[in-house]
């Protein structure tokens, strides 16, 4: 029987987890988590409560775990739209070329000359601080940046000889996008997806400090911090909690797209025609 890798464990284990708490996470919590605890504001983290409590005695613990959910279907969410926006977009200007590549990729340069956290706040504050907007904001934000990798690899594989004979037999250009680039280049998709979602995790965090993504009582971890700075002296556990969920969980998912690439390690996807 063949031994499976620590690493591949490892990475399974945090993926397991990290949607356990998604699906689970509130019915986990030893509270609820915008219950008031007044006679118990901002105690220590003790037997009662794990990380202690806020400024209204909720339970911290409760809280990040409760987190996990708004966090991470916000990064998921904006994570998916954006490769597969950047996947549709790289396959059509790296197969066609020429001026539609030329076209394409200004409109990307043009997003990309907007430094990320500024143009998903521009993109919140105008639409609103609804999580599909937040989820729209960030994939805007991942789309040119997928687009161009995708594209790079695209280009490189549509000039092989298993393309040029698709051509040859009059396949559709639609075949050729679908059934012989698109499997080639699904493993830098599947990569790319993963790096995303970690930079989904601290940009969902980010907004949610700056008071532009979720909005009170809702437990998410950028949010959590930002209530918590004023007491940071006096209660540093509202900080430090959050702050430690926020960093394992994009520690870790660093890891897991580690451990996807070295399972995959194909830089085109080659079937090797």
């Amino acid at each position: 029987m063949k031994r499976v890798p620590a690493g591949d464990l490892a990475a399974l284990l945090f993926l397991l987890t990290i949607v356990g708490l998604i699906l689970f996470g509130e019915a986990l919590a030893p509270y609820p988590p915008t219950e008031f605890h007044p006679l118990h504001s901002l105690e220590g983290p003790s037997r009662a409560f794990l990380f202690g409590t806020d400024e209204f005695g909720r339970d911290i613990f409760s809280r990040v775990i409760s987190g996990t959910r708004p966090t991470l279907l916000v990064a998921v969410g904006a994570a998916i739209v954006g490769v597969l926006l950047g996947a549709v977009t790289g396959l059509v200007a790296g197969y066609f070329g020429g001026v539609v590549d030329e076209a394409v990729m200004r409109v990307m340069d043009a997003l990309m000359s907007f430094p990320g956290l500024i143009l998903s706040m521009l993109v919140v504050v105008m639409l609103g601080p609804h999580p599909i907007n937040v989820i729209t904001a960030l994939a805007l934000v991942f789309w040119p940046r997928s687009a161009r990798l995708i594209r790079s690899v695209v280009t490189e594989v549509a000039r092989r000889a298993f393309v040029q004979a698709a051509r040859s037999r009059g396949e559709s250009r639609l075949f050729i996008l679908l059934r012989e680039l698109l499997p080639n280049v699904w493993s830098i998709v599947t990569i790319d997806l993963s790096l995303r979602v970690t930079s989904g995790i601290l940009m969902a965090a980010a907004l949610a400090f700056l008071g532009i993504g979720a909005t009170p009582p809702t437990p998410a971890w950028g949010l959590m911090v930002r209530d918590g700075q004023p007491f940071l002296q006096i209660a540093p556990w509202l900080v430090i909690f959050p702050c430690l969920a926020v960093s394992l969980t994009a520690i870790g998912t660093v890891l897991l797209g580690e451990r996807l690439r070295k399972r995959l390690a194909l830089p085109g996807g080659d079937r090797g025609r």
